[in-house]
């Protein structure tokens, strides 16, 4: 009996297993192969469509095998995912311990954007720009990791990190901050690149807020968009959603995300203290001051610098799902199916099967920008 009963629960055992890890598959959402996009045309290769190269060069996201997201046992919920990664987030090891070459552009409204180059690699090689969330910048740990890990890989890529306005002690040089849907500034970066390096083929990522104002560039520029490609991770697509569930009284909130945003966005504040402010945008200061809560400054300043009506007309402007029909480059976007932060519900799923040129990766676990396995 005992054997028997022994057997039976390592039995079980395994099917449990079996069905956590089931769980854990990721789900690709593309065009069919009929309707896919060509992307790629070779005499040795033939014709490749965006599903073609994905399911043939990213097992990761597509081979039943190996397209698993098992996250760290102690870390199994999105919650503690995203915790993690935020408390983390200036951590510095041997994947991330970089030191950057700074370039400084300045933009149409005398404001200062600072590009951050992974150091020591010239020549004509593939260029990939990042971009960061709100309060985030090129200092942060996945940024230079990624950074790390692109320029060291077999392809060598260039990296350079376009921070936001009055991020990464950039010197402040105009009032107006940046946004959810501000554009104008990574616009300005990849010409600037574009112009150094006309040879160069050039691609992006974003992650969070950043993935938004890349996929809403991308829209914007149309046809004309002069990125090879883009990736897209843990993107809101409609800001509305995620300044919803940001909004929510909960533990994320309340004592890691708001305070890790708003101490970063106050310090920027502080900093740009010195320029004079357009009396026609009728800020009140204090309100700015004592502010708590990322919603409440979107709405003292976004809202009025922005020339909007309320904060819902500046969510609806700002969101990239309102562009996403009109992206004609190659586009990936992963997201979690557990973040807190951009909840999948605001996804335009849809649009993923409806647009040749794009691909979602739905990842179980994750949490937002967490994906520790």
């Amino acid at each position: 009996p005992g054997a028997v009963a022994i057997a039976a629960l390592g039995g079980l055992g395994y099917y449990m297993r079996q069905r956590y890890i089931d769980g854990c598959r990721i789900q690709l959402i593309t065009s069919d192969r009929k309707t896919s996009a060509i992307v790629r045309q070779t005499e040795s290769e033939g014709s490749l469509t965006l599903r073609d190269i994905l399911y043939t060069t990213c097992p990761s996201l597509t081979d039943p095998t190996h397209a698993l997201m098992v996250p760290t046992p102690y870390l199994a919920t999105g919650l503690m995912q995203t915790i993690y990664a935020t408390l983390r987030i200036r951590l510095r090891d041997r994947s991330s311990d970089i030191e950057y070459e700074r370039e400084l552009l300045t933009m149409e409204d005398a404001a200062t954007v600072s590009l951050d180059w992974y150091p020591g690699i010239e020549g004509r090689g593939p260029i990939v720009l990042v971009m960061s969330g709100v309060g985030g910048s090129s200092q942060e740990h996945h940024m230079r990791a990624l950074a790390k890990s692109l320029a060291e890989s077999s392809s060598a890529f260039r990296v350079v990190v376009v921070n936001h306005r009055g991020t990464a002690k950039t010197p402040i040089t105009a009032a107006r901050p940046y946004d959810s849907g501000f554009t104008q500034d990574f616009r300005s970066a990849v010409a600037h690149v574009r112009r150094k390096n006309p040879a160069s083929k050039l691609s992006a990522i974003g992650f969070s807020m950043g993935a938004n104002i890349l996929t809403k560039y991308i829209g914007e520029e149309a046809s004309q968009c002069i990125l090879a490609c883009a990736v897209c991770v843990c993107c809101p697509f409609d800001i509305s959603v995620s300044g919803a569930a940001m909004s929510e009284s909960n533990l994320l909130n309340n004592y890691v995300f708001q305070p890790a945003v708003m101490s970063t966005l106050m310090r920027a504040i502080k900093r740009a203290q010195h320029m004079p402010v357009d009396p026609t945008w009728n800020i009140d200061h204090e309100r700015v001051r004592n502010a708590k809560r990322l919603w409440e400054l979107e709405e003292e300043l976004m809202v009025k610098i922005g020339g909007y009506r309320d904060l819902n007309d500046y969510y609806v402007n700002a969101s990239c799902v309102n562009y996403v029909d009109n992206i004609h480059i190659p586009y990936l976007a992963i997201n979690t199916l557990d973040d807190r932060i951009t909840p999948p519900h605001g996804i335009p799923m849809a649009k993923f099967t409806e647009n040749p040129k794009m691909a979602l990766a739905l990842v179980p676990h994750g949490g937002h920008l967490g994906f520790l396995t």
